[in-house]
């Protein structure tokens, strides 16, 4: 999946950190994860600043929690409420510049709902964005199909 934006990164000399452990596995269909990480990564890439970074990372407990960071401009406060509706988009001449639809994080926002998870966003104008897929651990069908975060 990486492999596939490195272009776009490279474009925008944005470096794409990946710090999820290559074992690192979460409950979920492996075709919608690698669905909404790519429209998060993506997004990262595309508005954030160039010679930015763009850090991916997992943590578990409770929850299985997948983090993208940016180091962007940040998205101003009273943007976050509307965020992930459909064709949302905070500033629309730069999303049809560099070719968005506004549908990437009300897709994400669907499929994580769809495995019974949720996604936030934390963001300050000026320092960057952070979106979390929330996803609960379900054990048991973790070892009969796994979506892996390194796919």
């Amino acid at each position: 999946m990486l492999s596939s934006l490195s272009a776009s990164a490279a474009a925008r000399k944005v470096t794409v950190n990946n710090l999820v452990d290559q074992k690192a596995e979460v409950f979920a269909d492996p075709h919608r994860l690698v669905q909404m990480l790519t429209n998060l990564i993506d997004n990262a890439i595309k508005f954030n600043r160039e010679g930015g970074t763009v850090t991916i990372r997992h943590e578990s407990d409770r929850t299985d929690r997948i983090r993208v960071e940016d180091s962007g401009e940040g998205i101003p406060a009273h943007h976050l409420d509307r965020l992930f509706e459909r064709f949302y988009r905070v500033d629309r001449a730069r999303s049809r510049e560099l070719g968005g639809t506004g549908l990437g994080l009300a897709i994400v926002k669907h499929l994580a709902r769809a495995h019974g998870g949720e996604v936030i966003v934390e963001s300050r104008f000026g320092d960057g964005s952070q979106f979390t897929i929330e996803l609960p651990q379900n054990t048991t069908m973790k070892a009969a199909g796994p979506g892996t975060l390194n796919g």
